[in-house]
């Protein structure tokens, strides 16, 4: 696991004010790998995913998620959304979100599309904006 290196990614993305996203890690075999190496890569992605969500939820409290499927149907259909939800929407279905100070820091899983590998996906908000919600 590269839970320090998630950690400190983070920090950089909360240190910024603009809003950021950034692939925390990639389940990527080899290109010669057979089924079972990218299988094994996709656990490892997915192991940190839930070790990072435990230690940012002992770090700021527990996450809310979000159901980022409304915000994809909205961009789909030509609404302007606010980065980085119009980026992370179409990659990401869930993202765990806290409100940290004056910003918010999300992460989720991150596949649309049988072809593209599993990647951990973290974003962050403007200074002053609110964490996206389920759109109404």
């Amino acid at each position: 696991m590269h839970l320090a290196h998630h950690l400190a990614a983070l920090d950089g993305l909360r240190a910024d004010p603009a809003p950021r996203t950034a692939v925390l890690r990639t389940a990527d075999p080899p290109p010669d790998g057979d089924a079972v190496e990218l299988l094994e890569a996709e656990r490892e992605v997915r192991a940190d995913h839930e070790a990072l969500l435990v230690l940012l939820s002992r770090r700021w409290g527990e996450p809310e998620t979000v159901d980022l499927g409304p915000h994809l149907l909205a961009a789909a259909e030509g609404a302007a959304l606010p980065e980085p939800e119009r980026t992370v929407c179409w990659r990401v279905a869930e993202l765990a979100v806290w409100t940290v100070g004056d910003r918010w820091v999300g992460v989720g899983l991150a596949r649309r599309g049988e072809d593209i590998p599993l990647q951990l996906l973290a974003a962050a908000g403007e200074r002053g904006r609110s964490a996206p919600s389920v759109l109404g």
